[in-house]
């Protein structure tokens, strides 16, 4: 049923868009999706374990950045930083019915946002349902330039993130309208809906901050109570263990949170699985294929809530945007090489789902080799192409793959210089202490 639901969400979508499909964006079979079997732990080799005291590290730290909102008692980020997202109000963008979006329409989300009272809430709070983190308070969109390549839908600038239920929150105060609550997150800053929320008293947060937590190894896992179905949460949600089942927050007619046990359920794992190929193969089955969805569009994910999400189930922590999770590491700058090198040295120092690769705006995990090819796991809109009069395209893959550096170089308006391999600018070794 949920799936259905979010099929009829996207087929609703497409067929807003459908009357402005741009010329420049197609579909071709890329040949790599016909050539690489689509298992990405087929072409791993020296394969390499980590420790039980790395492990235990990696628990630490993933306990301390998901909790840390509860810790806090302003917001870290200033109110510059907080109020960036006012840039859009002074460029050309487009709204969801493609028309341009007025002065005067960001004149009044601006006043509605409320900042004149940021960090004077100052609550702490946690989702119970999942939700999703706006730039602005509401659900309008916010495109640029729907004709141009790689723009329009998927592309809602207004979206920060998705984000999960029971996921710790700083609320630092209210829009006026009271609907909206600006938060801070392990995830991201931002509006979430009100009604998405619920505030947090001590004794909940010790009874829920209790060090014993279990996570979502699939997607579309249905939880219930007493046998009665509750919600359906993706993979890498996060649930306290508890007695006689699990830990979800759920909340009374004041907001106010209070604790639901919910029943035992087999695709809850204790966090921190086991990194071995077994574990890995299991999570990436779960992930390969999966609709690309920026920021969490429809509940999809995008390329670095992708790694994100992989990770978590390990206890793992990465942060959300790809630039960030460049840095989840030790990050090596191969910007200043050429193509021919960056590929030699990825070969010679990438460590088989230990390592990040990253461009701008793009992230990718590192799974093996075929014939001699860098393979990389990751969640791609398509490729960008570029036709003899220099017009920008896009052939769009559009979901989860396993795919070489070049993919897509055999389509007639390929162009080398926005290949893959010739942006790439650092690879990272997550897994370095």
């Amino acid at each position: 049923m949920y799936k259905l639901f979010k099929l009829l969400n996207l087929m609703i979508i497409i067929t807003i868009f459908s009357g402005c499909v741009k010329e420049n964006t197609y579909k071709h079979p890329i040949k790599d999706l016909e050539d690489i079997k689509q298992k990405p732990t087929l072409y791993t080799k020296n394969f390499k374990k980590i420790s039980y005291k790395s492990k235990n590290e990696f628990i630490k730290e993933y306990k301390k950045y998901y909790f840390y909102p509860w810790h806090i008692n302003r917001f870290s980020v200033s109110y510059k930083n907080a109020t960036w997202g006012n840039m859009y109000s002074k460029m050309d963008v487009y709204s969801e019915n493609l028309t341009p979006i007025s002065k005067n329409w960001f004149k009044s989300i601006i006043d509605e946002s409320n900042f004149k009272k940021f960090n004077t809430l100052r609550k702490k709070a946690i989702t119970i349902n999942s939700s999703h983190i706006r730039v602005f308070p509401t659900v309008s969109k916010i495109f640029y330039d729907p004709k141009k390549a790689g723009e329009g839908f998927p592309f809602d600038y207004n979206e920060n993130s998705s984000i999960k239920i029971n996921t710790p929150l700083f609320v630092s105060h209210l829009s006026k309208n009271k609907l909206w609550a600006y938060i801070e997150s392990s995830v991201a800053i931002g509006w979430i809906k009100v009604s998405d929320i619920a505030y947090v008293n001590k004794k909940f947060r010790k009874t829920f901050e209790n060090n014993n937590y279990y996570i979502s190894i699939k997607d579309d896992t249905n939880i219930y109570k007493n046998g009665y179905l509750l919600k359906s949460v993706s993979l890498g949600t996060l649930f306290p263990k508890a007695k006689k089942g699990f830990i979800i927050a759920s909340k009374d007619y004041k907001n106010n949170a209070f604790i639901r046990v919910i029943d035992r359920n087999r695709n809850l794992k204790k966090l921190g699985l086991d990194f071995n190929l077994e574990n890995i193969t299991k999570i990436s089955n779960e992930l390969i294929g999966e609709r690309y969805g920026w920021g969490g569009l429809l509940e999809n994910r995008d390329c670095s809530l992708m790694t994100k999400d992989f990770y978590a189930p390990f206890g793992i922590f990465l942060n959300r945007n790809s630039g960030m999770q460049k840095n989840n590491g030790h990050s090596i700058d191969i910007s200043k090489m050429d193509d021919i090198q960056k590929k030699e040295f990825i070969l010679n120092n990438a460590v088989p789902f230990q390592t990040l690769i990253y461009l701008p705006g793009h992230i990718m995990i590192y799974v093996g080799v075929k014939e001699n090819e860098p393979l990389v796991f990751h969640n791609v809109w398509g490729v960008k192409t570029i036709d003899k009069n220099g017009k920008e395209g896009r052939s769009v893959i559009g979901k989860a793959v396993v795919t070489t550096l070049s993919f897509g170089k055999e389509l007639e308006n390929y162009s080398q210089e926005y290949s893959l391999l010739s942006r790439i600018e650092a690879i990272t070794m997550i897994t370095s202490i």
